[in-house]
C-alpha cells in the first residue's frame, strides 16, 4: 500500500468512525429527527398531507428509483460486453468494480431495512400511527409497528452511484468527482422526497449514506490489496 493510498485509507477510516458517532447520537437522540418530520406533519389532520402527492410518487420515487435501477442495469450488461468488445476494454475494470460495490452496497441496506424493527415516521404515533419509537441499538422486547425502515431504502439507491468515484478515483479523478457530485444529489434528493412524505427520518438516509461509503470503502480497499500483492508477486517473478 502506498503512501497516498494509506493517506487516502486514513482520512476515510477516521471519517467513517466520526460520522458513524454522530449519525448514532442523532438516530438515539431524536430530536432532528422528530423537528424536520414535523415541518412536513399536519397536526389537524394527523397526516403528512405530501404523502399520497402524486407527482412526489411518480417523480420522486418511481421515475428515480427507474433511472437508479437502469444504470445498474446497464453498467452490468456493458461490464459483461468487455470481455468481447475493443472499445469497452479499457473500462472493463471500471464498470466492474462500480457493479460490484454498487450492487452489494444496496444489498446490505435493503437487507437491514427488511430486518429492521424500526418503523417509519408515518406509522409512528407521534404522527397519527400506532408504532412506537425508540432509539437505535436500543434492546427491544416487544415491536408495535410494522418495522422495516431503517436505513433508508429509497435513497440508497442514488447513493450508490457514489461507488463510481471509487471505481473512477485513481484513473479519471475528473470524471470520479463527478460521478461523485451526481450519487450525493439523487441520494439528497431521493432522501428528501422521502422525508416530506413522512416515509423516513433524517436520519435514516444519513445511515444509507454511511453504509453505503463504507460498504464501497471496505471494497476498495480488498480490491486495492489485491492489486498491490499482484504487482508485488509481478516483480518477484520478474526478477527470478
Amino acid at each position: 500500500m502506498n503512501s497516498t493510498y494509506r493517506r487516502f485509507a486514513w482520512i476515510n477510516l477516521i471519517g467513517v468512525l466520526l460520522s458513524g458517532l454522530l449519525f448514532t447520537w442523532i438516530s438515539r437522540n431524536g430530536a432532528v429527527d422528530f423537528w424536520i418530520a414535523n415541518l412536513f406533519f399536519d397536526a389537524m389532520t394527523e397526516q403528512f398531507p405530501l404523502r399520497t402527492s402524486h407527482g412526489l410518487i411518480f417523480w420522486g420515487y418511481t421515475v428515480l428509483k427507474a433511472i437508479t435501477v437502469w444504470v445498474l442495469v446497464l453498467c452490468t450488461g456493458l461490464a459483461i460486453a468487455s470481455n468481447w468488445s475493443a472499445v469497452l476494454r479499457p473500462w472493463r475494470r471500471v464498470l466492474t468494480v462500480f457493479v460490484v460495490m454498487a450492487g452489494i452496497a444496496a444489498f446490505v441496506v435493503q437487507m437491514l431495512k427488511g430486518a429492521s424493527v424500526h418503523s417509519c415516521p408515518w406509522d409512528i404515533n407521534t404522527f397519527g400511527g400506532h408504532a412506537m419509537w425508540f432509539p437505535l441499538f436500543e434492546s427491544v422486547h416487544s415491536v408495535t409497528g410494522p418495522g422495516r425502515c431503517w436505513p433508508g431504502g429509497h435513497s440508497s439507491g442514488g447513493f450508490a452511484i457514489i461507488a463510481a468515484y471509487f471505481a473512477l478515483r485513481e484513473s479519471r479523478r475528473h470524471l470520479a468527482r463527478w460521478m461523485f457530485a451526481i450519487g450525493m444529489a439523487f441520494g439528497v434528493v431521493m432522501s428528501l422526497v422521502q422525508m416530506v412524505r413522512g416515509a423516513h427520518f433524517l436520519s435514516h438516509n444519513l445511515w444509507s449514506l454511511w453504509l453505503v461509503w463504507a460498504t464501497c470503502f471496505v471494497i476498495d480497499v480488498v480490491v486495492h490489496a489485491g492489486s498491490a500483492r499482484k504487482i508485488r508477486r509481478y516483480k518477484v517473478g520478474t526478477y527470478l
